[in-house]
């Protein structure tokens, strides 16, 4: 058992964290104005989120297992008790505060939905059966619509990808992939008139016309391309930028630290950033491919989407080929919540993917 408490860390990994949680420290403290607490709070961040990773890495991979569906009535409890007691900021009800601690909720469904549908799918080793998808979408619609009346419809979004990440590594018919984006296709006129807000309405429409409100809802993403471009090939250097220094750009060490990023290290600086997103994701996607057990393979190939997923979106948010969303940069964005989250993670995916020919790895 002694062997259990041993970190199973993929050093290729965690070296590559490493090399995000620096170079997001060196654009946060230019970014924040070389704020002091905001600097010694993200580096307690970054370190507890890498004892995450050890620790979580230590549990052998038949608990995770056996704990799925704990951890999945634990978060729809929590995400209850946001919407009868949460704490309200900027008009959303997201928070719990416990002893005071203040966290999100939501951010336990990045684990919680992909592990109890992966539970729950690979209980026969079959394929998934359409009954199977139904109580899938069951399991996922819980959750979702709590985080959709907090209101988060981002967030709501992003759990249901959870689920089709599994579903897919699973072995879903392209039928039946194709019949639900078919469906999600015909429901957007009913998604746009009677479910997105309307400020989620003005941001789409933003989205493909900036420049109609600049002043407005245009001026936070007409700042980033402004930052972006400006920083050339090689960038401005560090503590050298304009946009997010002189406060242009609202939110410039959280949501849109990439713009202060390609700002300050330009179009190469870009470049390596994103190719460290790929190559953490393909390396994940690797080592779930050699996962002996299929829950294991179901996790760690539908958390490697994921963490892919958030880092295009937040990316493809601030550069303009994607509307502005609430997702942060994995390992990269100021933020005390989904730091510690994305270690949990990586934590599980390298437990879950410890070399051994029996489910203990």
């Amino acid at each position: 058992m002694k062997k259990y408490l041993i970190p199973q860390i993929d050093l290729s990994i965690v070296l590559a964290i490493i090399s995000l949680m620096l170079l997001s420290t060196l654009t946060i403290w230019s970014a924040s104005g070389y704020n002091e607490a905001v600097i010694t709070n993200h580096l307690i961040r970054c370190l507890l989120s890498l004892l995450c990773i050890a620790f979580m890495s230590s549990i052998p991979a038949k608990q995770y297992r056996r704990f799925s569906p704990y951890l999945y009535f634990f978060t729809v409890t929590l995400l209850v008790a946001v919407v009868l007691a949460g704490d309200s900021s900027n008009g959303s009800q997201r928070w719990l505060s416990i002893a005071g601690f203040r966290f999100q909720p939501s951010e336990l469904v990045k684990l919680a939905i992909p592990m109890m549908v992966a539970w729950f799918i690979q209980q026969d080793g079959e394929r998934p059966t359409g009954m199977k998808i139904v109580y899938a979408m069951i399991l996922t619609a819980i959750p979702a619509g709590l985080i959709f009346v907090q209101p988060d419809l981002d967030g709501a979004i992003f759990g249901v990808i959870y689920m089709l990440f599994v579903l897919y590594f699973a072995g879903m018919s392209w039928k039946i992939i194709g019949g639900f984006v078919g469906l999600v296709a015909t429901m957007i006129p009913v998604l746009w008139w009677f479910v997105i807000e309307t400020y989620q309405k003005k941001r789409i429409l933003q989205f493909l016309n900036p420049e109609s409100d600049p002043l407005g809802s245009g001026y936070q993403i007409i700042q980033s391309h402004i930052a972006i471009g400006s920083g050339g090939i090689t960038g401005k250097g560090w503590t050298n930028a304009t946009q997010s220094s002189l406060g242009f750009i609202p939110e410039s060490h959280t949501d849109f630290i990439f713009s202060a990023y390609a700002e300050e290290w330009g179009f190469v600086g870009s470049v390596l950033l994103l190719s460290l997103y790929l190559f953490i994701t393909l390396r994940t996607l690797w080592l779930s491919c050699h996962c002996h057990h299929a829950y294991s393979r179901l996790v760690t190939g539908s958390l490697a989407l994921s963490f892919f997923l958030y880092a295009f979106i937040n990316t493809g948010m601030v550069s303009g080929i994607l509307p502005v969303m609430g997702s942060p940069l994995p390992f990269f964005s100021y933020g005390g919540t989904a730091m510690i989250t994305q270690g949990i993670c990586f934590g599980i995916i390298m437990s879950l993917c410890r070399a051994s020919s029996r489910f203990e790895s």
